[in-house]
């Protein structure tokens, strides 16, 4: 008999065990990389909440400030089967609307309440799982437009001034799909900002550029910049392409830039001239992306001496083989040849940034000259600069010559805004800068920093 009993009470001790351990719940754990310290109008926050086992049985995101709270979010799992509800990951993910929910800006502290279908000692739902302080800021920046008049071409540039507030962490003209970011620092006024912005060559000229500015707290203050922009035609121009020069020029690239001899000699061409082309575009953005923000351009850009213009700028090539046309690209710079292993010459004093072999340039230097502004001279047969050195208007960089993608012996000459190709033209032309320029950076007193770095 006492066997029978003991028998019966290991059964009875066993089954309680096993279902001790299947509906035992451990404390659930959240995971909140996404909430910052700040936040703001557009901030999204992410939540994310697991409880291995029976389940969760609701969630609930409240903000707090003293004896008062705001439900940020609430969700329930229904039960659907005898364990729980076998929800064990969850995801919140939301932007509140602040406005809607009346919260002033301050301080808040962020809870996250949890309760599971899990049996526990002490009830999950009796504290809050989680918290987070965070100061809340739902005002944008001040964001003010001081010059009025904006005259640009296609491909050209302009400069804006502007003020905004100290809180003001990112600022800067967007035009399409690209960002000119302001410079500070230049005025005596430190709310003044100034920016040079393009109408980049692809863009419609019906495209309305737009300043702003963002705080910590993501919130973002637009105003639309009044600009005129006067639309024009670019060349149309036809370059034919023969055996010679792809055997040539082809195995010459393809071991400069160690890409792999695969195909005709037509389809390795092709990839060098399309994706090396782009590929050499997105590290011209990278070398572009940081730049000193005094400006070096307060005077005309020199031109290559005693050098004629073999293309325009913003070309647009269609590519002939054998009586077929096979590619079309854009030409973004200025072809000048004078004599073959001429000097090339710095257009303007500024710092070098880069000085090698750079794909379908061959060898390359670019130089900063400031608040986003660099010059780019390409194909050249050898380079006498060095990364971070700086140099002096028409102080020599090296020698014409035909690296890369060239034909013949010449420069290529870009200047580029933050990466963005724009008409070199505009910075040889000394009245240009005058009334673009100089004009509008003159209308206000300047740091004592800036007035003894004029040229």
């Amino acid at each position: 008999m006492r066997r029978f009993f003991a028998s019966i009470l290991l059964v009875v001790f066993g089954a309680l065990g096993a279902v001790l351990w299947v509906q035992w719940d451990r404390r659930p754990l959240v995971d909140s990389p996404a909430v910052p310290d700040v936040i703001g109008t557009a901030t999204p926050l992410r939540v994310t909440v697991r409880s291995p086992g029976p389940g969760l049985a609701s969630v609930h995101l409240v903000a707090r400030r003293e004896d008062r709270s705001w439900t940020l979010f609430q969700q329930s799992f229904m039960r659907t089967n005898w364990r729980g509800s076998g929800a064990e990951e969850f995801v919140i993910e939301l932007t509140p609307d602040w406005s809607a929910l009346a919260i002033p800006d301050g301080e808040l502290n962020l809870e996250l309440w949890v309760a599971t279908y899990g049996w526990h000692l002490r009830g999950h739902d009796r504290v809050p799982l989680w918290e987070h302080r965070v100061s809340l800021d739902t005002t944008p920046p001040f964001l003010e437009l001081t010059t009025t008049q904006h005259n640009v071409r296609l491909g050209g540039v302009e400069l804006a001034i502007w003020r905004t507030s100290a809180d003001t962490v990112r600022t800067g003209v967007e035009v399409g799909g690209y960002y000119f970011p302001g410079v500070r620092g230049y005025f005596a006024d430190p709310q003044l900002v100034f920016g040079l912005f393009a109408i980049p060559q692809d863009l419609d000229p019906l495209v309305q550029p737009r300043l702003v500015a963002v705080d910590a707290a993501g919130n973002r203050k637009e105003q639309n910049v009044p600009v005129r922009i006067r639309p024009r035609r670019f060349a149309e121009r036809v370059l034919t392409i023969d055996d010679d020069f792809l055997a040539r020029k082809v195995p010459e690239i393809e071991a400069s830039n160690q890409l792999p001899p695969q195909g005709s000699l037509l389809e390795r061409y092709l990839r060098i001239n399309r994706d090396l082309r782009y590929e050499n575009e997105a590290a011209l953005r990278e070398v572009t992306r940081e730049s000193d923000p005094k400006p070096l351009w307060l005077t005309p850009f020199h031109r290559q001496s005693n050098s004629a213009p073999l293309s325009s700028f913003a070309d647009r090539r269609t590519y002939v083989y054998r009586g077929q046309e096979v590619d079309r690209q854009v030409h973004l710079g200025f072809d000048l040849a004078s004599i073959a292993a001429s000097p090339v010459e710095a257009a303007q004093a500024g710092r070098v940034v880069f000085a090698g072999e750079l794909g379908i340039y061959g060898n390359t230097v670019i130089l900063d000259h400031g608040a986003g502004l660099f010059t780019l001279y390409g194909h050249l047969r050898s380079i006498d600069v060095a990364v971070g050195q700086r140099v002096e208007r028409k102080e020599k960089l090296g020698y014409t010559g035909e690296t890369g993608l060239a034909a013949g012996d010449h420069l290529h000459f870009s200047v580029m805004l933050h990466g963005v190709h724009v008409d070199p033209v505009e910075w040889w032309d000394g009245a240009w800068i005058r009334q673009h320029l100089l004009a509008k950076l003159e209308s206000f007193p300047r740091t004592s920093a800036a007035t003894n770095n004029d040229q």
